[in-house]
């Protein structure tokens, strides 16, 4: 995978994404991350699973960058350092932990790539629980510019978010990946529409990519692309742009 990376392949896996949908399964957020980042950038990893991400961010940034991996399912992160060793990165730093608002300890149901923190709806559930850390990105990373961030975190997104209030009153990470699912949101006390107005509110809006042309566009407050948003800072708007046509 990316050229000369390799990705251990089970049964249960993310491997057969590179199978049924060829170099880069998730095309339009890939090809981004392609042109957009930069060797010596950090990239954010929450909810990394088996490292399809990080992989990809590690061969962009190289040695002189830093990625922080985010993943709380046990299986997942024994095979995400897994592929890590494999591939001989130490820019990666692998963190076994949950992200949320507040710091602590808290039951997390064991669902495959649906795994998330237990919410009410998860009470009468027969799922498999353990006990993991959360963690906040304000209190965890360390203090430098932040390129990018991706967020897949069955529906945490927002309480992530909170956890990153810091971070994003600088406009660190320049550009969020976010899953952003209304059903999965809600189990946790929030909607698309409240994560837009939050993130509009602290500096960021929603736009769209368009790998045709490589550029990115503006959405209307009545459109929300879903599940997969791209949010950038608008205070670095310029940067990004001008990153993607090679100016810097």
């Amino acid at each position: 995978m990316y050229e000369d990376m390799r990705l251990r392949a089970y049964p249960d896996g993310q491997a057969s994404r590179f199978f049924y949908f060829g170099p880069l399964p998730d095309h339009p957020e890939m090809a981004f991350m392609q042109r957009y980042l930069r060797p010596g950038d950090g990239f954010i990893d929450c909810g990394a699973n088996e490292g399809v991400y990080t992989l990809l961010a590690a061969k962009l940034v190289g040695s002189a960058g830093e990625v922080h991996a985010f993943e709380a399912v046990p299986l997942f992160i024994t095979r995400l350092r897994a592929n890590i060793r494999a591939n001989h990165l130490t820019m990666v730093t692998v963190h076994p932990d949950a992200v949320g608002a507040e710091p602590g300890r808290m039951p997390f149901v064991i669902r495959g790539v649906g795994s998330r923190i237990q919410t009410r709806e998860d009470l009468t559930s027969t799922a498999n629980t353990v006990d993991v850390n959360i963690v906040r990105l304000d209190d965890v990373l360390p203090d430098r510019s932040w390129a990018m961030g991706k967020l897949d975190i069955e529906g945490a997104e927002h309480q992530a978010l909170t956890g990153a209030e810091k971070l994003l009153a600088r406009g660190e990470p320049a550009v969020l990946m976010l899953e952003l699912v209304d059903r999965f949101l809600i189990r946790f006390g929030s909607t698309v529409t409240q994560v837009r107005e939050w993130l509009a509110d602290h500096g960021y809006e929603f736009v769209c990519y368009e790998p045709g042309p490589n550029r990115l566009v503006t959405v209307s407050d009545s459109f929300v692309p879903t599940p997969n948003v791209l949010v950038v800072s608008r205070e670095r708007r310029a940067e990004v742009d001008a990153r993607l046509h090679g100016a810097l």
